[in-house]
C-alpha cells in the first residue's frame, strides 16, 4: 500500500525548516515583514499586499483601534478620483514609502481593465507613477507586492507579468522579466488575483467571457529571486510548458476565480479550483480543487465532485470561487478543512488532509459536507475570521441571491460542519472583515454590517457620508487603518474613513 499523500508531506521537519518556523511565530502575521530600509519605521497599521491581505485570502484586516462598531457610522468620503478605466477589482496598499525627493507616501497601486498599473497616494489619490503594456483585451486582475515593499507586480494585457519599483515605477527587464503568462493572449485571460508566498508569484488563467477556445486554465509559479517559472496546466498536466493554440486537444478549463491562487499557511502548498472542461483524473482536471506543491511541479491531490460532467454540460463553473482555507480546528477529527463554492450553489466542506475522502488524484466525491449555499451562485471570494472572544470561527459566503454568514462547528464525536448563522438578500462582492465588521460592496454603496449580526452598521449611501459609489462588478474593499477604498464601474477609487 502506498503511503498517504498527505503523509508523504508530513516527514520530521528539517533543522531549515525548524528556523523557519520559529521565525514566522515571532511575526504577528506570518505572511508579512517589513524589512525594506527605504521605509520609514512601520506605522501601527499593516500594508494590504495582495488581494485578501494574505496568501490565503482570508479578508481579514488587522483593524484599527479608533475604527469600531461604536465609531463606523461616522465614515464619510476622504477623496474620490477618476481613474483612466475602470479598476474591475482590488487595490493594495503600502505604508510608508520613502521617494527620491524625500517624501514620504503611504501608496495605492491598482490594475485597471484596459492594462494600466497605477501607483497612487493613499492621501487623496494622485498618481505617482503609471504604465500600461496592453492590447485590445481586458483584465481583471488585482496587483501584488512583495514582503519587503521593494516591488509591484502586475499583469500587462501583452501576455506578460511586469515588475516594477515601488517608488519610481522603474521596471525590471531581463532574469527573466517581464515574465510570460500566457501565448495565446486573444483566448486566454489573467482575471484573477495574484498571490506572493514561498519566494514565488503566483498566477492564474482562464478564459474570456464567451468562453472562446482555447484557453487551459494554469498555475505559473515565478521565482522572486530568479525569475525562473514553473507551468502547471489543469488540461494535458502531463505537458509542463505554457500551451500555444493546438498544443492540447481539450479546452475551457479555466482557473479564473477572483483569489486565483490561495496558499496553505502550514504546508505552503498551493490550492486552486477550476472551471469547466474535460475530466479523466490523469490529465485532464475540469470542475476540480487541485493541491499543488509550492513550486507548481507536482500535483499532490484533487477533489472532482461526483457531478463533473453535468457541471461541465451546463456551463456550471465548480472554480468560481477559490478554495478558501480554515484554520486548524480544535477537537475536529478533520482539524484541515477548506470550503469550495461553485456556480451550482453548492457549498462542499473539504479535508485537506485528503481531498477526494478517498487517498488521492483520479477519485470523485468524497466531501465531509455539502450543502445548499444559502447565497446560491458564488462569484466572490469567502472571507474567514475566528471571534477573538469566542474562539468560534466564520465563514462569509458572498453569492448571486445574498450575503450568508456561517460557524464552523464540531461536534462532541469530532464531526465538523458549517452552520448557517445569518443571511441577508443582498448580493455583495468579496467581503473583508475588521476588527468585528464585515464590510462589503454592492452596486450604489458600500457597507459596514455587524459581523456577529449582519445588522447594517454603516453605508456610503446614507446621510452624511459625502456621497456613495457606481455599481460594481469584481470590486471589493480593503480596510486598512481607519480607511477604506473601493473602486467601481464609474471609473473611480473612493476613500472613506473617520
Amino acid at each position: 500500500m502506498s503511503m498517504p499523500v498527505w503523509l508523504k508531506r508530513a516527514q520530521p521537519p528539517t533543522l531549515a525548516l525548524l528556523l523557519l518556523a520559529l521565525l514566522l511565530s515571532s511575526c504577528s502575521n506570518p505572511f508579512h515583514q517589513i524589512t525594506n530600509p527605504h521605509k520609514h519605521p512601520a506605522p501601527a497599521t499593516e500594508d494590504w499586499l495582495m488581494f485578501g491581505n494574505n496568501p490565503a485570502h482570508s479578508g481579514v484586516a488587522l483593524g484599527d483601534a479608533r475604527l469600531t462598531t461604536a465609531t463606523v457610522s461616522h465614515m464619510s468620503k476622504l477623496w474620490q478620483v477618476q481613474l483612466p478605466d475602470v479598476a474591475d477589482s482590488t487595490p493594495i496598499l503600502l505604508h510608508a514609502l520613502r521617494f527620491a525627493s524625500g517624501a514620504t507616501h503611504d501608496v495605492l497601486y491598482v490594475t485597471t481593465r484596459d492594462g494600466h498599473i497605477l501607483a497612487l497616494d493613499a492621501s487623496d489619490g494622485s498618481t505617482l507613477w503609471k504604465h500600461q503594456p496592453s492590447n485590445h483585451k481586458i483584465t481583471n486582475s488585482s496587483a501584488a507586492a512583495d514582503a519587503n515593499s521593494q516591488y509591484v507586480y502586475a499583469y500587462g494585457l501583452d501576455g506578460y507579468l511586469h515588475k516594477y519599483a515601488t517608488t519610481t515605477g522603474a521596471e525590471t527587464k531581463g532574469t527573466g522579466w517581464p515574465e510570460r503568462i500566457t501565448r495565446m493572449t486573444d483566448t486566454e485571460k489573467e482575471g484573477s488575483a495574484l498571490t506572493i508566498a514561498n519566494g514565488y508569484i503566483y498566477v492564474t488563467t482562464g478564459g474570456y467571457i464567451g468562453d472562446a477556445p482555447p484557453y487551459q486554465g494554469h498555475v505559473v509559479a515565478i521565482n522572486e529571486a530568479t525569475g525562473a517559472s514553473i507551468v502547471f496546466n489543469s488540461l494535458c498536466s502531463n505537458k509542463p510548458y505554457l500551451l500555444g493554440n493546438g498544443d492540447c486537444s481539450s479546452s475551457d478549463s479555466g482557473i479564473w476565480s477572483r483569489g486565483g491562487a490561495v496558499v496553505d499557511p502550514v504546508t505552503g502548498n498551493i490550492f486552486v479550483a477550476t472551471g469547466n472542461g474535460n475530466y479523466n483524473g490523469a490529465t485532464d482536471w475540469g470542475d476540480s480543487v487541485l493541491e499543488l506543491n509550492a513550486d507548481a511541479s507536482q500535483l499532490l491531490d484533487s477533489y472532482t465532485p461526483t457531478t463533473q460532467q453535468t457541471l461541465n454540460l451546463t456551463d456550471t463553473d465548480l472554480g468560481s470561487n477559490a478554495p478558501t482555507l480554515l484554520p486548524k480546528l480544535a477537537n475536529s477529527a478533520t482539524p484541515y478543512l477548506l470550503v469550495e463554492g461553485g456556480k451550482d450553489g453548492k457549498l462542499r466542506l473539504l479535508n485537506r488532509q485528503n481531498l477526494s475522502g478517498q487517498g488521492g488524484p483520479g477519485h470523485t466525491g468524497g466531501e465531509v459536507q455539502l450543502i445548499n449555499a444559502a447565497g446560491c451562485g458564488l462569484y466572490s471570494q469567502p472571507a474567514v475570521w475566528t471571534d477573538p472572544h469566542t474562539g468560534v470561527v466564520w465563514v462569509y459566503t458572498a453569492g448571486a441571491c445574498g450575503l450568508a454568514a456561517y460557524q464552523v462547528r464540531t461536534a462532541a464525536s469530532g464531526k465538523t460542519q458549517l452552520q448557517l448563522a445569518w443571511k441577508i438578500g443582498d448580493s455583495t462582492t468579496s467581503p473583508v472583515v475588521a476588527d468585528g465588521m464585515l464590510f462589503v460592496a454592492q452596486d450604489g454603496s458600500v457597507q459596514a454590517l455587524d459581523a456577529l449580526t449582519g445588522k447594517r452598521l454603516w453605508s456610503s449611501a446614507q446621510s452624511g457620508a459625502g456621497g456613495s459609489i457606481g455599481d460594481i462588478h469584481w470590486e471589493s474593499p480593503i480596510v486598512v487603518g481607519d480607511t477604506l477604498y473601493i473602486s467601481d464601474e464609474d471609473g473611480t477609487l473612493s476613500a472613506y474613513g473617520l
